[in-house]
């Protein structure tokens, strides 16, 4: 088989890895369903809230694999300036990103069912922290990972980060809903 490069190798790979993850927090996610039913909302969150971690983990590891190939980043150093702003950018759009969709499902909540559950902006927001603080480490790690064992980047990390991604969300509402509930 000479026309499968290593390229379409590693798109190959994580692609497959992907659907293993989806399938995990799928998983994960059918089996705890009843929990996330509780409170009215919260499959208001859950798309948006599934959607953001692989594209804020996503850029940003296309902002450093973009940054190492350039070698403004050193493929051995995780600690600066660069770093440090994409690692701030990513809490703070997920921050914003969170308060957003819990500000919807609260708004949803109080227009369908008029009731006040500020609740709703609150799990969003710690969860996506939580979550946060799992995948950019993880991110991080393999972007540098990848790129020091000789790899792209770019073909590897957006497939690996959703399903990394999709499942740190799932987990992480599920342990804040656990905390707050």
């Amino acid at each position: 088989m000479a026309f499968i490069d290593s390229t379409f190798k590693e798109i190959l790979s994580t692609q497959l890895i992907s659907v293993i993850g989806g399938l995990i927090a799928g998983t994960i996610l059918a089996l705890w369903t009843n929990n996330l039913l509780i409170i009215p909302g919260m499959l208001i969150i859950l798309p948006g809230f599934l959607e953001m971690r692989g594209n804020i983990s996503g850029s940003l590891s296309s902002r450093l694999s973009s940054g190492l190939f350039l070698k403004i980043i050193h493929p051995t150093k995780f600690n600066s300036k660069i770093m440090t702003g994409n690692i701030l950018a990513s809490f703070l759009l997920v921050l914003i990103v969170s308060f957003a969709l819990g500000l919807l499902a609260f708004a949803f909540t109080f227009i369908v069912f008029q009731k006040i559950n500020l609740i709703l902006i609150l799990i969003p927001i710690l969860a996506g922290l939580l979550a946060n603080l799992i995948e950019i480490p993880l991110t991080i790690y393999f972007t540098f990972y990848f790129f020091r064992k000789g790899h792209d980047p770019n073909n590897i990390m957006a497939p690996f980060v959703t399903s990394t991604g999709d499942i740190t969300s799932i987990v992480s509402l599920l342990i804040v809903m656990a905390v707050l509930l």
